[in-house]
């Protein structure tokens, strides 16, 4: 027997034969071979599946002629495979088809070539052997306009960022004098001032609203004007994710610097550059220098656009790691990028050809992070263990950059101002790492502190007035630099100083030690105002943050010269004044809603009428 049931021409001969011998014929069926009866079915399955394409090309030709008034409403003649198959029904015509502009249905889960324009969950298809054309007829019966099913009733629109040259927001030259700005992240031979504008406008939007602050001869009222307009550009660059790139992550760090809204700018960068892979190039650029070296490549110095690119998320990724470090410690940001490798490792890209003299700065303040960074919970006596750890890793650390900076080619021009950033880096990390600890032990009552604690506190004040002294003294190296420093910088050279004023007036001291003070308060002072004259932004307030704590300083030792001499400067403080109104005084609000730096809280109050009003408090 046939596939189809019908008999072989053999059996036919063989009945024959049996009826003139007059026999009866049995008749054995052959069991199908199963390789063959499962290509038999794919046969069948692949004819129906053409059969549908079919149907669905001859129904794509209709909807696509060019003249839709030619065609009207297509009927079963003009689809001679539709029409076979379901007689009598109506296919809708081009014009009510283009009168909805959402994209064509998923069918027998064949992709919508209009997909990647719309937005939203995709439509549930119908059953795989439902026939096309009841499956578009649902929607259309009872309507005189029949219209597609949509994907999504939202889209997300993108719209093109241009520059402020192209807006005639700034000259051509008002730009590239802006765009001269201190910037560590990035290569001065990469990204020229027409390289940034050919690749990303928002960048070079970004550079020059910063720049504009800097540069102060073009006037505050232009850089007000950028930052509103940078601020509209950067929402469309957070919106939309087709611009994420290397660039819109660029920019938004550098705004983060000089923005109040730091943190939430951070993050979004952050969350970009992990769509990006950015934390994933510095292992890569590092096997790769270490596969250099042990196959002994003639020149490991030799680099390619890969390589570079890769040095460029490095640095980059790095950017993010120290910002979101300084937040998260002096900022009071939830902490965010860890380093859980060797930190020392970025000394490697200090080799790489495309190695710029701002990443010594840049890899100091990772390694620097990562001494200061506290991998667990500790109590009170491992607390001051930890102290004594970190401090002996923080002179390991000087001596070593010391080192690098001063055998460093690049840095032969530069190298006075890294020495200075370096020492007063020291100085600030080691000032945090003892306020950190004083406050994670619990102790803000200075006369209640033990032997350990009083400790940590006076070696937080000798680093403090070295601070101080390093970027009074030497304004050349330091404060030079200071009108490119974002805004935490000014902070924390004002904290300095109000942490000095505070601690000089818990702690008993020489009347010479508070004319110093108050010498080197006006010598900083004098530097910032000369300096920058008609500073935008932060600074401006944390000026004037120096100038009124100085003020009030100098009025207070007066009064006590004038009241009682030496004697009068030893006395504990809280014997002759309101402590708690008077401390108060030196804590602006700005450290306390915008940072979050230790030490101000500190106050003295003798342990004896502490134990007073406990006991009034049991008793009552």
């Amino acid at each position: 027997m046939d596939a189809d049931g019908s008999p072989r021409p053999a059996a036919l001969a063989g009945n024959r034969k049996c009826k003139r011998a007059r026999k009866q014929c049995v008749f054995f069926e052959i069991p199908k071979d199963p390789t063959s009866e499962r290509l038999e079915h794919v046969e069948a399955e692949v004819q129906r599946l053409r059969a549908h394409i079919n149907d669905m090309h001859e129904l794509a030709r209709v909807h696509t002629q060019p003249d839709p008034s030619a065609l009207g409403e297509a009927t079963q003649s003009q689809l001679p495979g539709l029409g076979r198959a379901y007689p009598g029904i109506p296919v809708p015509s081009p014009s009510h088809i283009r009168s909805d502009p959402g994209p064509m249905p998923s069918v027998l889960g064949i992709a919508d070539p209009y997909d990647h324009l719309s937005r939203g969950p995709s439509y549930t298809e119908g059953h795989r052997d439902t026939p096309i054309v009841p499956q578009l007829q649902v929607a259309e019966v009872g309507s005189t306009r029949p219209t597609r099913q949509r994907r999504s009733g939202f889209d997300i629109r993108e719209e093109p960022i241009s520059d402020f040259i192209s807006n005639d927001l700034m000259t051509a030259d008002e730009a590239m004098s802006c765009f001269r700005t201190y910037i560590p992240i990035f290569d001065p031979e990469f990204d020229t001032f027409s390289s940034v504008r050919t690749r990303s406008s928002i960048l070079l939007n970004a550079i020059c609203t910063i720049g504009s602050r800097v540069e102060t001869k073009h006037g505050s009222q232009m850089s007000d004007l950028l930052h509103a307009e940078l601020k509209r550009w950067i929402n469309v660059v957070i919106q939309n994710k087709t611009l994420n790139c290397l660039e819109s992550i660029q920019a938004l760090l550098i705004v983060a610097c000089y923005s109040t809204e730091r943190s939430l700018l951070l993050s979004f960068a952050t969350r970009m550059a992990l769509d990006l892979s950015l934390d994933e190039a510095f292992e890569e650029l590092i096997l790769r220098l270490t596969m250099k070296a042990v196959e002994g490549v003639p020149d490991i110095h030799r680099t390619n656009d890969e390589e570079r690119s890769l040095m460029q998320k490095s640095r980059t990724w790095f950017g993010l790691l120290v910002l979101d470090h300084i937040f998260h410690v002096d900022g009071g940001k939830p902490p965010g990028i860890r380093m859980t490798g060797n930190a020392h490792r970025c000394r490697l890209l200090l080799r790489h050809a495309t190695s710029t003299v701002l990443d010594l700065r840049l890899f100091s303040q990772v390694e620097i992070n990562d001494t200061l960074d506290v991998k667990e919970t500790l109590g009170r006596p491992g607390i001051a263990d930890f102290v004594h750890e970190a401090k002996i890793d923080l002179d390991l650390w000087f001596d070593d950059w010391l080192r690098i900076i001063g055998n460093s080619p690049a840095a032969d021009q530069e190298r006075p101002f890294l020495l200075a950033a370096l020492r007063v880096q020291k100085c600030w990390a080691e000032l945090i790492l003892h306020c950190k600890a004083l406050r994670s032990m619990g102790v803000e009552n200075v006369a209640a502190m033990s032997t350990v604690e009083r400790n940590i506190l006076l070696l937080a004040k000798s680093s403090a007035r070295k601070h101080l002294r390093l970027i009074s003294t030497e304004p050349d190296f330091y404060l030079a630099k200071l009108k490119y420093a974002m805004d935490f910088v000014w902070a924390k050279c004002a904290f300095c100083f109000l942490l000095l004023l505070k601690l000089s007036r818990l702690l008993p001291e020489r009347k010479e030690e508070h004319q110093e003070l108050l010498d080197h308060g006006h010598r900083l002072l004098e530097e910032l105002v000369g300096l920058n004259g008609e500073t935008s932004g932060n600074g401006r307030i944390y000026m004037q943050i120096l100038r009124l704590s100085i003020e009030k300083y100098g009025r207070i030792f007066r009064d006590k010269e004038a009241g009682g001499g030496d004697q009068v400067a030893a006395a504990p403080f809280w014997e002759q004044f309101d402590a708690q109104a008077d401390l108060q005084s030196f804590v602006p609000e700005q450290f306390v809603r915008e940072w979050d730096f230790p030490g101000l809280n500190l106050f003295y109050f003798p342990t004896a009428w502490q134990d007073f009003f406990g006991d009034f408090s049991l008793a009552v």
